[in-house]
Parts: structure tokens; C-alpha cells; sequence
């Protein structure tokens, strides 16, 4: 049985089968349109038959024509959203006409007429402001107009960061910047958690295509401001044809309408108007000269246009009234500055001359002779220093001299370190373009294209420690390097996706709309010196053995900064395509409106990630210090000595092809029972297949048999024994009714299942498995005594020798690392259920009290089944699996993880009107679950500290966010033509006082949970906490305490801590964005507007997590933000 959360809410998953199959089916929601139904009475009451409705969209001057059926019933469908007339006509009525309808993105509006007896030349005007009220759906959504997307204040021009605005949603990653922006997500899309739901449940439509990527959680199509005309936030029960979690976003593009219309534009943005992070103070140099600066340069520009109108070709063809186009393009040029200060060896260390080699105290660091490490007589470890503290020149490893001598020489102080200053730039350039074209065959039939692409590149360094030394001219001569040594990435994501949307008129009854649609990702990571043999030319062997694998190595120094190209898991390349393809039928029948369908998304992901590709090689100093005292010692010295501490690597041998099919058929029933009351009734079943690979390159790790099995072989499946369900059946129902006879008073409640696929992180994906990937680890002793068996910089793998280890002594044998999914696979899902009041307090302003719940279900949580238990004994006899102890690198993911969520919501609308706008949400909610997955959202909670004791995971969610308001508006100032006052003021005056317009974001927000955690703990792989002897919490918390460290202690040796998962808070924030716009009258309808956005307004710091590490002298200090410092732009428009 599905249903297991609230056994009195079962009875709520019956009621819609039993609708569907006792009553005529029907439905109205549509994806990327909207739509307009009514019922036609005479002024007695009594419906009135045969009526001639009349729907014209006023910007094109297109319009549809329905006759009333015998219950005075009419329903126009699939309609561009837009501005609307309705005219009612029959003969011996005066006609009735209502103006002024905005229908917005899966809107349904109910336009009721009734009709007066008089003359059909005579007319009944409804006035445009009367109050449109939902009667007739009881989904929970907001509408973000399109007024909010082109005028708020947006960082970064990213229309989607303002789902924000809706309330039970909660935005971006901790840990990161809020905006949640990533590597293979340049613009944040996605990352947002609703009504308490892990961010991989949301779902993004674009003109009702998926928009979902599979591997990343990212979303594919990114349109651009100019380009979205409205798009809608679901985030409660809602109709049975929308799949996935609670967060649904439907997008839908403009169309160009009648009357040509344009806009060209550019943003800009330098550092001139920036503030400093809260953290960052200016760095000098003891000679006095700036190291770096707490603002770092900027230049960025952001431009573009935009044309839409109607298609005229002259002489040829003229498509006004009947076909239009739109199109755009928007660019990004950004140059960042960036500082970083590194340590390098100076001209003497690097050729082993350490004689005045001293530590920042003036303290000689002295380099120990690995090969004098002997056993002295009472039985220590002991070996002798290198004469003068010089390594002699026949003692230099030929590698180790080659690594160092790539290094750029000091070009700051005299010191040891510090000792190199690097100013790399950070470069976006974007590039989108879209097209549209809607076309009106005839009164009944329509369609329109919608084509994007896209194209982004980032040259950036990594945020990393072994970051950013150009690599010198020298050096480039004579090694096949890349342009830098140490830390920069290379991203181009290339995106572009189309779809094709045709609605028919079969009859009066019966409309079909067919949807056929791609997306295409392929983002490309590498590092700087991707292609270049660069180890294999320092003379490194074994390294360099594919394209894949080209670069340097990340070679780790201790006391200096590293060696790299760029991060050590690049290149990747995790491209996906996926095409959809959904026919939905629509039936009239009486007061049932009724809607099913049947969808398809076929996905193909390449997730081509790795570990450590081009190996992570650590130059320590156990093998040159003082192995009595562990004093002394450099990295740099066991360089030149050839003599690493420890490798590893791991990479694909192969890029994989994976397949993944979702399909869904639903059917949706919208009856209108009365004036007063309708009833929403839904199901949907899907099937969502797990992945399979083209050629079976995916194992898996059988817990029965404790040994890996492989797809397509010895009678495993070709999704390596993952099933698939079958009984996904997700009901929905929902009732809707008018409190008060004047319809303004809206009664609303639901319940609802909805399914959705949870892909693991790309990371822990089957294919990562022997033989598909290369897995080696080298580690030497601490302090070998002899060296004649320790592997040098030269050669620092043995040979790889792929192998399919098919029994478990064969994989105890090869010890790779060992992935293991759940073989039920079971469908991860969400219960959702809520009730609320909607009250229209003026023709264009309502307000909304809502109780909102859900609980997820099966949800992938990923553990170490095998992990070690607290004990004095060897590791291998406290892992949990002793018949596989060995298997130290073990990985388990099966959906464990549940979640719940409640909340209290308030929101307060104004549509625009009299120069208005605003929404107020307000959100009091709480999230608990067993812990991340996958882009989840974020958070600093982590997982639990032994899958022995599962219980003790449930915490608050890391995006958990007990209160939350924002507040957006946009304003035009009552002053100049057209306004309140100064309608008629004079050119001067109109100049100056007219055309103003506010607009703005206020967020405030309470902080995130964080756990707490122990320096030194039971050392299982897991986390450890300590024990919480105190509260924790301080009565006036500041950035440098923000918790009491003392209220908490080390448990009593080989035992867990008694803490908690996510039990103290983060600080909450204030953010204030704001816009100030002026427009000049231009020629005609042009305009020339100049634009002021501020984000950040004052500078607020938006403090990050404290360090939560008990036993690190700094635990409790905040050292970071994630909100951005206070910036600014400038914005020149010019709209025609």
C-alpha cells in the first residue's frame, strides 16, 4: 500500500478512482496556457443555451468562438496567456462584454454572464476591475507576472531566483552562496526546496517541456528576462497532470503580438560601486605595497534585445491576426579580479639549499635524510639531518628537480612565504538566443515553436588551495604545460532545447493539444592544461595515459602551494539530451471538465565524472623530519627527494551512455457542482525505469551474495538488478468552495500523492564500479626503515591491470572501492495536503492563510554499510560486514531517508493596477528528515554518526528555515502624464517629474541549523559529536561566539557523543534589494529608460555557519558569508 503517513487521509486516494470510473472524466489545467470557462444566465437564473461566446485576444486580435451547450456551459482552451475580452451575444439579449481579463500561465478563469433582455446592438459592460476569483481549482500557486520578472530587481538578471517570492520555499544551498550557483549550474536555477522537499524533486517546465537535468539536478533551458512573459510556482496539491515534487515551476515564453514591439538594453557593473565583504580587509606587504585589495576589480556587462510582433513578409505574406514571431538575445561579459597570495620555493630551496630555510619566527627548519632512518638502541625511530641543511646535489631526484623548477619565482617580500603574489582573472562570456513562432491555422487550430540555445564559458580559478601560479616562460619551454601550474578551470555548457505546441478543435466537446519537445546540455569542465602531456614530459610515467588523464598531476606540498592544472576530478563532461513527447485530450461534458493524457521523457545522461584523474600525489614531511619529535621537515624537501607520501586516482576507462525513460498517463476531473462548490479529483500513474547503459557498463553490489555482479551477465538484469515499480499510482483530490455568495471568500483543501524519480549524485552512480573504472591507492609506512620498496615520483602506480572481480574473494582481493544500489528501487514520493482561505479584499488585491503539510517517502539516503565501530581493536575487526573487512571503500545508497514538513503561510497580492504591485509571503514551517541526498538543497547537519543508530539521523533539514518573509513591489510614482498628479505639467516639469518607478526585495529570514561536531572523534568515517553537557546557545551571540564550545566535551573514549544532528542555528539575514527607474517619452510608444539596482542595499553581511569543530580553538566563529556584499548597476534602455 502507497499510502502509509496518515491512515485517515487513505480514504483520499480512493475517491479519485472512484470518480474516474463512476463519472465522465474530465480536466482543465493546462501546462503553458490557460484557460476560460463560464457558465450564461438569463436574469432569472436560468441558463441560456445556444449563446454565442466570443474570446478575443486583444493584443493579437485572434479570437475563438464557442456556443454555449445545453447547461449555458462554455470552456476555451489551451490559450496563450495575455489580455482578454469575452462578448457574449443571442438573439433578444442585449450584448454582454467583459474587458480587461488577464489570463495568466496555467490559469483557469470562470467568466460568468448574465445576459438582459433588450436589444442585440444594445450592450452590458462588465467593468475591467471587477475581481476575478478562482473558483473553480484548489491547487496551491503563485503567479509571478511579468511585470515582477522584467522590473525587480534581479542579481545577475536570473528570472528564476525569484521563486523565492512564494511562500513554503526556501532558496539555494548553504555553505554556498544563496544564489546556489555551481560549476555545471552557472545561473542557480534550480536550487530551491519546497514545502520542505530535496531540491531534486522540483520540477521545471519551459512551454510545458521538461527542463530537468538528471546527473546535476541543474536545469537545461535558461531563458532570459526579455524572454519568460509570466511563469507559475505550484507548491501544494495540484492537478494530476503535473508530475515530480511540490515544487513545479511552469514557464512560459512570450509571443509577439499585433503591434511591433522591441527593447535593447545594457547593465553594467564595475567594482567602483561594490563594497567589501565583511571579512576581507586590505592586505600589505612589508615593503608597503598593496597585496590585495577587500574589492576585488570587476567589469561587467550585461546587453541584449528583444523583437516580437507580427510576421510580415512584404509582397509576400502578412501574418498579422494570424501568425507572430518573438525573438531575443542577451550577452554577458565579465572580467572578475582575483587575488591570491601563495607560497613558492625561493631561488635557493629549490635546488635543496634549506641552510636559512626558517619558519616565521626565525626558527631554522631543519630537513631530515630519510635514508639514515634506522632503529636506534632503545628501540626508536631516529634519523639524521642533511649536512648544513643542504641536500647534495647527487641526491635530487631528476623528477623532484623538474617539479620544483616550474614553480614562478617569489615577486614579493624576502620571506619563505607568502612569498608570491597572483592576480588571474576570473571570465564569463554568455551568449542566448531565442526564437517563437505562433502560427493560427484556422478558428480551431494553433500552434506555435519555440526554439533556445545557448553557450557559456568560464575561465575561472578554482576555489582551491593549490590555486592560480602562471606557469614561467622557462618552464613552458622546455615542459609541455598549460598555461598555469597551479588552479584554473575551463567551463563551456553548451544548452539548447525547442518545442512544438498544437492545439485542435475536434467538436465542440472534445479539444486535443499535442506537445512534442528536446532539451540538450553538455557542459565541458577540463583543467588549464587539458591535452597537454605535462607529466609525462616532468618525466612522471603512467599518468598521462589518455586525454582524459593529460595534465599535471595534483601534486600537494606541504608548507607550499600545490601543483595542479586545475581541480584534481576534471575534465567532465556530464551531457545529457532528452525528448519528450505528450498528447492530452480534453472532454466537455456537462459540469465535468475533464483532461487526460499520456507523456514520455526519454533521457539519455553521459555522466562522464571521475575522482582523482590525473592522481592526488602528497608530498608530506614524515619522510624528512624528526621522526622522534615530528619536528621539521618540508614538503618541498621530499619533492626533490622523489619520495612521496601518499597517491591515489580514479577515472573512467570508458565514457558511459546511460538511458532513462519516464512515462506518466493521468487523467484530471474538474466538477463544477454548484456556483459554489467544485470538486478536483485526479490520478496519475508513472513508471519510471531505472537507468540501463548501452553497452551494460554498470555493476552492482549484490549484500546477499556479498560480491559484485555486472548488467546483462549471469542472469542480472541490464539495469544490474534494479527494479522496476510498478505501482505508482498517485491520487490527487481537491475541494474548492465559496464561502460567501459574493464569490470573494474562498474555501480551499487537498490531498495528494505525486512521484518523482531521485537520481544519487553523480558520484555514486554504478558505473563507477571495477572494471568500468580505474581505482589505485598508494600509501607508504610512516617511517620505513627501508626505501628500496617505496615507490618514487617517477613511476608512483603500478601497472593497471582492469579487472572483473566476479566472487568476493576476488574483490576482497582487488579491494576496489564498491557501490551498491537497492535492488526494490523503490519510488521515491511525497504525501500533500492543505487548507486555506482566500479573500479578495479589493477588485485586484486577495489575501491567502494556508496550512500546508507533506511527508516524503523513499528517499535515497547513501551510507557506509561497513563502517568501523569504536574499539581499541584493528580497524578490520570493528567493521560492521567481517566477511567483507577488507572492503574498506564501501558505499550503500537505497531509499531510507523520509522527511516532513508543516507550515503556516500567509500571502498578500496586489496585481498590478493604479501603477501598483506587491506580494507579501510570510512562512513559519519546519523540516525534518534523516539527512541529505543529492542536490538537496544544501545545508551544514551532514549525516548521522553510525548506521547502527539510524534513529538518531532525524534532525531538522539543512534547508529547515523556521521563519521567513519577502516582500517585492513595484511602484510607478503618481507623478506626470497619466498619473495622480501632474497629469498636464509642462515639458520641463513632465520631464523631471515624471516616469519614476520603485521596485524592490525585501528578504529577512531566520538562520539554518548546523550540527556539532568533534575534532577528534571515534575516527568511523563518519561524523563524530561530542557530548552535549549545555545548551549551546549563548544569550547574546556574536560573529567571533556564536555558540558556547564549553557546553560541549568529548565522549569517554571509543563512544559516540550524545549530540544531535542540526541542533543550533545559524544566524538569520536582512537583505534589501531596490530599483529606481526613470523613463523619457521618445517618438510614438518609445521610451528611453535609465535604471539604478541595488542588491544587498546595506551592505548587511548575512553571516554563514560558525565552525562547529569542538576541540579546534576557533569553534564558534563565523568566518564567512553567504550573501553577497552590497553592489550595484547601471541600466540604459531603450523600448519601442
Amino acid at each position: 500500500m502507497v499510502l502509509t503517513y496518515f491512515a485517515p487521509l487513505r480514504l483520499a486516494a480512493v475517491v479519485p478512482v472512484l470518480v474516474t470510473l463512476l463519472s465522465p472524466l474530465a480536466a482543465s489545467a493546462q501546462v503553458a496556457t490557460g484557460s476560460i470557462v463560464g457558465a450564461v444566465t438569463d436574469s432569472s437564473g436560468q441558463v441560456v443555451p445556444g449563446a454565442q461566446v466570443t474570446i478575443r485576444h486583444v493584443n493579437r486580435n485572434t479570437a475563438t468562438t464557442l456556443v454555449t451547450d445545453q447547461n449555458g456551459a462554455y470552456a476555451a482552451l489551451f490559450l496563450v496567456p495575455g489580455e482578454y475580452e469575452v462578448q457574449v451575444e443571442l438573439e433578444g439579449f442585449r450584448s454582454w462584454v467583459r474587458s480587461g481579463l488577464v489570463l495568466q500561465v496555467s490559469d483557469r478563469l470562470r467568466i460568468d454572464a448574465t445576459l438582459e433582455i433588450g436589444a442585440l446592438e444594445e450592450t452590458t459592460t462588465v467593468l475591467a476591475g471587477a475581481p476575478v476569483v478562482r473558483t473553480d481549482t484548489s491547487e496551491v500557486g503563485t503567479v509571478i507576472e511579468e511585470k515582477a520578472v522584467k522590473e525587480l530587481p534581479l542579481n545577475g538578471r536570473n528570472f528564476a531566483t525569484l521563486v523565492y517570492l512564494v511562500p513554503a520555499i526556501t532558496p539555494g544551498q548553504a555553505n554556498e552562496n544563496l544564489s546556489g550557483a555551481s560549476t555545471f549550474n552557472p545561473r542557480g536555477a534550480s536550487n530551491f526546496n519546497a514545502l520542505g522537499h530535496q531540491a531534486n524533486s522540483n520540477g521545471w517546465l519551459v512551454d510545458g517541456i521538461d527542463n530537468n537535468e538528471f546527473t546535476f539536478n541543474t536545469v537545461i533551458v535558461a531563458p532570459s528576462v526579455e524572454q519568460v512573459r509570466e511563469f507559475k510556482v505550484l507548491t501544494g496539491v495540484f492537478s494530476a497532470e503535473f508530475g515530480r515534487g511540490a515544487g513545479v515551476v511552469s514557464v512560459s515564453t512570450k509571443s509577439g503580438a499585433n503591434q511591433l514591439q522591441g527593447t535593447v538594453f545594457e547593465y553594467l557593473r564595475n567594482d567602483a560601486f561594490d563594497a567589501r565583504n565583511f571579512f576581507v580587509r586590505k592586505t600589505v606587504a612589508p615593503d608597503g605595497s598593496l597585496i590585495k585589495d577587500p574589492v576585488p576589480p570587476l567589469d561587467r556587462h550585461q546587453f541584449g534585445g528583444a523583437l516580437g510582433g507580427p510576421l510580415v513578409i512584404p509582397g509576400l505574406y502578412n501574418g498579422r491576426n494570424r501568425t507572430f514571431f518573438f525573438a531575443d538575445y542577451a550577452g554577458i561579459r565579465e572580467t572578475r579580479g582575483v587575488t591570491t597570495v601563495n607560497t613558492v620555493p625561493t631561488a635557493a630551496t629549490r635546488l635543496g639549499d634549506f641552510s636559512n630555510y626558517r619558519d616565521r619566527d626565525g626558527n631554522l627548519i631543519v630537513i631530515y635524510d630519510p635514508l639514515t632512518t634506522r632503529v636506534d638502541g632503545q628501540g626508536r625511530v631516529v634519523r639524521d639531518p642533511f649536512p648544513n641543511n643542504v641536500i647534495p646535489p647527487d641526491r635530487i631526484h631528476p623528477v623532484g628537480r623538474n617539479i620544483a623548477s616550474i614553480y614562478p619565482t617569489p615577486n614579493t617580500g624576502s620571506g619563505n612565504f607568502d612569498n608570491f603574489i597572483s592576480t588571474p582573472n576570473r571570465e564569463i562570456n554568455d551568449n542566448a538566443f531565442s526564437g517563437r513562432v505562433d502560427h493560427r491555422v484556422t478558428d480551431n487550430d494553433s500552434f506555435f515553436v519555440r526554439f533556445n540555445y545557448g553557450r557559456f564559458r568560464l575561465d575561472a580559478p578554482q576555489g582551491q588551495a593549490n590555486c592560480c601560479l602562471p606557469t614561467p616562460p622557462d618552464a613552458a619551454a622546455m615542459f609541455d604545460l598549460g598555461p598555469f601550474v597551479a588552479g584554473i578551470q575551463n567551463t563551456t555548457l553548451t544548452t539548447h532545447g525547442a518545442a512544438f505546441n498544437y492545439s485542435k478543435v475536434l467538436g465542440p466537446t472534445f479539444v486535443n493539444e499535442l506537445r512534442v519537445g528536446y532539451a540538450k546540455t553538455e557542459p565541458f569542465t577540463t583543467q588549464s592544461d587539458f591535452g597537454h602531456r605535462a607529466a609525462e614530459s616532468l618525466g612522471i610515467r603512467g599518468i598521462n595515459i589518455s586525454d582524459i588523464t593529460s595534465g599535471l598531476p595534483n601534486i600537494d606540498v606541504t608548507n607550499f602551494t600545490g601543483i595542479s592544472g586545475g581541480p584534481s576530478f576534471l575534465p567532465v563532461n556530464p551531457k545529457q539530451f532528452h525528448y519528450q513527447i505528450e498528447d492530452a485530450l480534453v472532454w466537455l461534458k456537462g459540469r465535468h471538465q475533464v483532461k487526460f493524457g499520456y507523456r514520455i521523457v526519454d533521457r539519455f545522461p553521459s555522466p562522464m565524472i571521475h575522482d582523482n584523474t590525473r592522481s592526488q600525489i602528497t608530498f608530506g614531511t614524515s619522510f624528512v623530519n624528526d621522526p622522534l619529535t615530528n619536528t621539521g621537515g618540508t614538503g618541498l624537501a621530499a619533492v626533490l627527494l622523489g619520495n612521496f607520501n601518499n597517491a591515489s586516482r580514479g577515472f573512467l576507462l570508458e565514457v558511459p551512455n546511460f538511458r532513462v525513460i519516464e512515462q506518466a498517463a493521468f487523467v484530471q476531473d474538474d466538477f463544477k457542482v454548484n456556483s459554489r462548490l467544485t470538486v478536483n479529483a485526479g490520478l496519475r500513474y508513472e513508471i519510471f525505469r531505472p537507468p540501463t547503459e548501452d553497452q551494460n557498463r554498470l555493476a552492482n553490489f549484490d549484500f546477499q551474495e556479498l560480491r559484485l555482479v555486472y548488467a546483462g551477465e549471469d542472469g542480472t538484469t541490464r539495469s544490474a538488478n534494479k527494479k522496476t515499480r510498478y505501482n505508482n499510482f498517485a491520487p490527487r483530490l481537491g475541494l474548492t468552495y465559496a464561502l460567501t455568495g459574493d464569490l470573494r471568500t474562498i474555501l480551499r483543501t487537498g490531498f495528494g500523492i505525486t512521484h518523482f524519480p531521485s537520481p544519487y549524485a553523480a558520484g555514486n552512480l554504478n558505473h563507477l564500479n571495477v572494471p568500468f573504472t580505474i581505482s589505485q591507492n598508494v600509501q607508504h609506512q610512516t617511517n620505513p626503515l627501508d626505501f628500496s620498496e617505496v615507490r618514487t615520483i617517477d613511476n608512483p602506480f603500478p601497472l593497471i591491470v582492469p579487472i572483473k572481480p566476479r566472487t568476493t574473494e576476488e574483490l576482497l582481493a582487488a579491494n576496489p572501492r564498491v557501490i551498491g544500489h537497492g535492488y526494490e528501487n523503490e519510488t521515491a514520493y511525497a504525501e500533500q495536503w492543505h487548507l486555506g482561505i482566500e479573500r479578495h479584499l479589493f477588485s485586484s488585491m486577495l489575501v491567502e492563510l494556508e496550512y500546508v503539510g507533506s511527508a516524503g517517502k523513499h528517499l535515497t539516503l547513501c551510507y557506509n554499510p561497513n563502517e568501523v565501530q569504536p574499539g581499541p581493536e584493528s580497524l578490520e575487526s570493528r567493521r560492521l560486514m567481517q566477511q567483507v573487512a577488507g572492503l574498506s571503500n564501501m558505499l550503500q545508497c537505497d531509499p531510507r531517508n523520509r522527511s516532513t514538513y508543516h507550515a503556516g503561510t500567509v500571502k498578500l497580492q496586489q496585481r498590478f493596477r493604479n501603477g501598483l504591485q506587491f506580494l507579501v509571503s510570510y512562512t513559519y514551517g519546519k523540516s525534518l528528515d534523516y539527512g541529505g541526498a543529492a542536490a538537496s538543497g544544501g545545508g551544514a547537519v551532514g549525516g548521522g554518526q553510525t548506521v547502527t543508530n539510524m534513529d538518531a539521523w532525524h534532525g531538522p533539514s539543512g534547508y529547515d528555515t523556521r521563519h521567513r518573509t519577502v516582500i517585492s513591489y513595484v511602484y510607478e510614482l503618481p507623478f506626470g502624464a497619466g498619473r495622480r498628479w501632474l497629469q498636464d505639467a509642462g515639458g520641463v516639469l513632465q520631464g523631471i517629474a515624471g516616469g519614476w518607478q520603485l521596485a524592490g526585495i525585501t528578504t529577512v529570514t531566520t538562520g539554518r541549523p548546523f550540527t556539532v561536531s568533534l575534532q577528534t572523534g571515534v575516527n568511523n568515517g563518519a561524523p563524530s559529536w561530542p557530548d552535549r553537557i549545555g545548551s549551546g546557545k549563548l544569550d547574546e551571540p556574536t560573529v567571533d561566539l556564536w555558540f558556547n564550545p564549553a557546553d560541549f566535551q568529548a565522549p569517554p573514549p571509543n563512544t559516540y557523543g550524545n549530540s544531535g544532528r542540526g541542533i543550533l542555528y545559524a544566524p538569520g539575514h536582512v537583505n534589501f534589494d531596490m530599483s529606481l527607474s526613470k523613463r523619457f517619452s521618445l517618438a510614438g510608444r518609445s521610451n528611453l529608460e535609465l535604471r539604478w539596482d541595488a542588491f544587498n542595499l546595506f551592505n548587511h553581511p548575512g553571516f554563514g555557519f560558525p565552525n562547529d569543530n569542538i576541540g579546534d580553538p576557533n569553534a564558534g566563529r563565523i568566518t564567512t558569508t553567504i550573501v553577497d556584499n552590497r553592489s550595484m548597476q547601471f541600466a540604459l534602455k531603450v523600448n519601442f
